[in-house]
């Protein structure tokens, strides 16, 4: 039996001449086609003769195939396939027939796909094995932050799960954001590379060459890291705030407008690719008071709403606390 059609074509039905004649009969009304549909279904067939499910696939199965072949769209070629079921043959069949499915694709190009793939990824793999190597070269943990080179030596020393913990416990939920994007930062010197999971994207394990471990002394630049000199470091600042004092020496028009000096009582880091918000408002005596924080803080401010903004009868009762309360301040 040969049949044409796009994308199948050539269906031969073979029937060994082992089986008895009722068998035949049976196999010849099983694999029986009208175009690209089977003629008579396996209950039918079942119901006619007398057969367990059982029993007829193992007939099918032992006695009969059918060979037919497949276009791949790929490689522009048919490709030979067998099958010995009528489901087997329908699955091949709608594959072929729709539109929402993927293409067939032989096992030629199959194979040639998944070379591609391999070599795709020992060439990526060389080449990050080259960026790390070149980075440990050029020493880029000199590039990092304090709390950045001793947060990688601990991600020589620790699992991603470890580091998590032992982290969070210092930072606290507030500030976990400053580890991800130290990691981050980390990974931008090509000395880690980090692991995301596919449907969040979320952080979930990072990688480094065994050559990184050998400078280890380097990078953890403290001799002896206790518990309070990181809390200290990862403490740090990130926002600015300074009064700039109106310069009363402007004899030179090349003179500033504010001048002065200051000193800082804590570290204040400003990071690389970092949204800030900056402001700055008039005080007393023409003086400004300028800020720079960054954009993620807002979400650690605190939700308000105005008294006046509340149902009436809350208003009332907030506002009898408060004047209550106003009473009893000692001014």
């Amino acid at each position: 039996m040969n049949n044409q059609n796009e994308k199948i074509a050539n269906i031969k039905v073979s029937i060994s001449d082992k089986c008895s004649q009722e068998q035949k009969t049976i196999l010849e009304l099983y694999w029986e086609l009208k175009g690209l549909e089977f003629v008579n279904t396996p209950q039918w067939i079942k119901t006619e003769f007398k057969l367990t499910q059982a029993k007829l696939s193992k007939l099918a199965t032992s006695f009969s195939s059918v060979s037919f072949s497949l276009y791949c769209m790929n490689c522009n070629s048919f490709e030979m396939n067998f099958t010995n079921s009528q489901s087997s043959f329908n699955q091949f069949f709608t594959k072929c027939k729709s539109r929402f499915l993927k293409p067939y694709i032989c096992h030629h190009c199959i194979e040639l796909k998944e070379k591609q793939l391999l070599l795709e990824g020992e060439n990526k793999r060389k080449e990050l094995i080259k960026k790390f190597s070149t980075a440990i070269e050029n020493k880029n943990w000199k590039f990092l932050s304090n709390f950045e080179k001793i947060l990688l030596g601990h991600c020589i020393e620790m699992n991603f799960p470890q580091l998590q913990k032992h982290y969070g416990d210092k930072l606290g939920q507030s500030q976990f954001y400053k580890l991800i994007r130290a990691l981050e930062n980390i990974e931008k010197q090509d000395l880690i590379l980090l692991q995301r999971n596919s449907k969040n994207n979320y952080i979930s394990s990072y990688q480094y060459v065994n050559e990184l471990t050998a400078h280890k002394d380097e990078i953890i630049f403290i001799e002896k890291v206790g518990k309070e000199n990181v809390v200290e470091i990862i403490k740090e600042n990130n926002s600015i705030k300074i009064k700039l004092t109106v310069n009363k020496q402007q004899y030179h028009p090349d003179s500033p407008m504010f001048s002065g000096v200051i000193q800082f009582n804590e570290r204040i880091v400003l990071e690389p690719d970092v949204d800030y918000i900056f402001g700055q408002w008039q005080r007393a005596n023409d003086n400004m008071y300028l800020t720079l924080t960054p954009l993620e803080d807002l979400n650690k401010l605190p939700t308000q709403k105005r008294i006046s903004d509340l149902p009436v009868p809350i208003q009332k009762v907030i506002t009898d606390f408060l004047n209550n309360m106003g009473k009893n301040v000692k001014l």
